[in-house]
């Protein structure tokens, strides 16, 4: 700018200028000035936006800086977390399996006690029965050589071995009081079966008909009582067989055998049944010891 001012004056000076020209050359040097100092207004505007969105972006990149320390602030304490829970994890795995361990050794301790336990109720069982089997074998082989087999029966249940014996086998016709010959076979058989197991006991139920009994004013279930205890005191005055061991009942005509229609069936009504039982207390102690042991 300064040399065109000298330019310009140096032409003033050494010649002869129109003061028109000078006018018009000054015009153009204050728009030249103003375009160049608009120019320079605008740069320093663009200068301070540019330096505002650098400081913004400076602002940025410093937040960004601290959510990114946060982050990794926050990364390392959850790498921490993880650490801790896998170490949980381990200590806990390894704690449940050894209690799986124990437990699996305890079920099988518990299923050797159940066998053992299970084989010992058998034993048990098999001993309460035992005597019966003993009773059941004595009873046939005293009756079956000796005793129409059409005239008695015997049967074997759960706890009792049962005979039952036809009257004509035991009592002289119409009596309740006096044995026929082959009443001592039946004594007998019945005596040895109880004698094969002290434990049995023997109950001795009297049966009729639904006749007419032949004695003078007593009915049917007096009857077979009053025979019923005839055949216990024989077996306790003659066998020698203790009283506690022996009891009498009657059913009279009311449990029978077979219908009452036909004359074969009140035939077979008229019964006595020798019924030993095995001791039902002893079994049951037995088990209630196993069970505590």
């Amino acid at each position: 700018m300064r040399l065109l001012l000298l330019l310009l004056s140096s032409i003033i000076i050494t010649s002869c200028i129109a003061p028109k020209k000078v006018e018009l050359i000054e015009a153009l040097h204050d728009d030249r000035v103003a375009h160049l100092e608009s120019g320079i207004t605008f740069r320093q505007d663009s200068i301070v936006k540019l330096n505002s969105a650098l400081d913004r972006a400076l602002g940025g990149k410093d937040a960004l800086m601290i959510a990114q320390g946060k982050l990794e602030d926050k990364l390392v304490a959850q790498k921490d977390e993880i650490d801790a829970l896998s170490g949980s994890l381990n200590s806990t795995s390894s704690r449940m399996n050894g209690e799986l361990a124990d437990t699996r050794e305890e079920l099988e301790a518990a299923n050797l006690r159940y066998d053992t336990l299970l084989l010992d109720q058998q034993n048990i069982i098999e001993v309460f029965q035992q005597g019966l089997v003993r009773a059941d074998a004595v009873l046939m082989n005293a009756l079956e050589a000796n005793i129409p087999d059409n005239s008695y029966t015997i049967n074997v249940s759960a706890g009792e071995v049962s005979l039952s014996v036809q009257e004509g086998l035991l009592f002289e016709s119409r009596a309740s009081e006096k044995l026929n010959d082959e009443a001592a076979v039946v004594l007998r058989a019945v005596l040895d079966a109880l004698q094969s197991d002290p434990l049995l006991k023997l109950i001795i139920v009297g049966h009729t008909d639904n006749e007419p009994n032949p004695r003078r004013n007593t009915d049917n279930w007096e009857y077979a009582a009053l025979r019923a205890i005839f055949l216990a005191e024989e077996l306790a005055d003659t066998y020698y067989l203790s009283s506690n061991r022996v009891v009498a009942a009657s059913n009279g005509e009311f449990s029978p055998a077979k219908s009452n229609a036909t004359p074969e069936g009140r035939t077979a009504n008229r019964r006595i049944d020798f019924v030993l039982r095995n001791n039902v207390g002893n079994l049951l102690r037995n088990l209630k010891k196993l069970g505590e042991e």
